[in-house]
């Protein structure tokens, strides 16, 4: 599916805030996984949101295209690590992203973006467009391994 409704990204960081504690062990990566500086991490639900102020660390959320984990900005153990306060920021390709991130046009990425840095590239290449703000809450963040 091409277009996911925003309906579907405020339960998405509804999971990401408060899901169940995700059991870090071997296997395939938990179901609200993200990425962070090219790992895997998943959520440790706790029911908390925050006001409109204060540090946060952004988790950036894609629109329109299937197969793409969240990816977030910073994660337990970076200097600048909130731990675990986020705002999520909604992010939407432009026609060139789709052409370029699904090119067999299935409507599922061909492959992830998994650090914030390559969202920072994608932005400056015209390929992914800011599409709205969504909440601010507290998830404490476990490496999936």
């Amino acid at each position: 599916m091409r277009h996911t409704t925003l309906a579907s990204i405020f339960v998405l960081a509804a999971t990401l805030a408060f899901g169940p504690l995700v059991h870090a062990g071997v296997g395939p990566p938990a179901p609200n996984a993200f990425w962070v500086d090219g790992g895997l991490y998943a959520t440790v639900g706790t029911p908390t949101h925050l006001p409109d102020h204060g540090p946060k660390d952004g988790i950036y959320v894609f629109t329109n295209l299937d197969g793409q984990r969240p990816v977030a900005e910073a994660k337990p153990g970076d200097h600048d690590y909130n731990g675990g306060r986020w705002q999520v920021t909604l992010l939407e390709y432009t026609d060139e992203g789709l052409d370029h991130f699904d090119a067999d046009h299935d409507g599922v990425a061909d492959f992830e973006l998994t650090s914030w840095e390559m969202v920072q590239d994608s932005m400056g290449m015209g390929y992914l467009v800011v599409a709205g703000q969504g909440p601010s809450f507290v998830c404490p963040v476990i490496r999936n391994r």
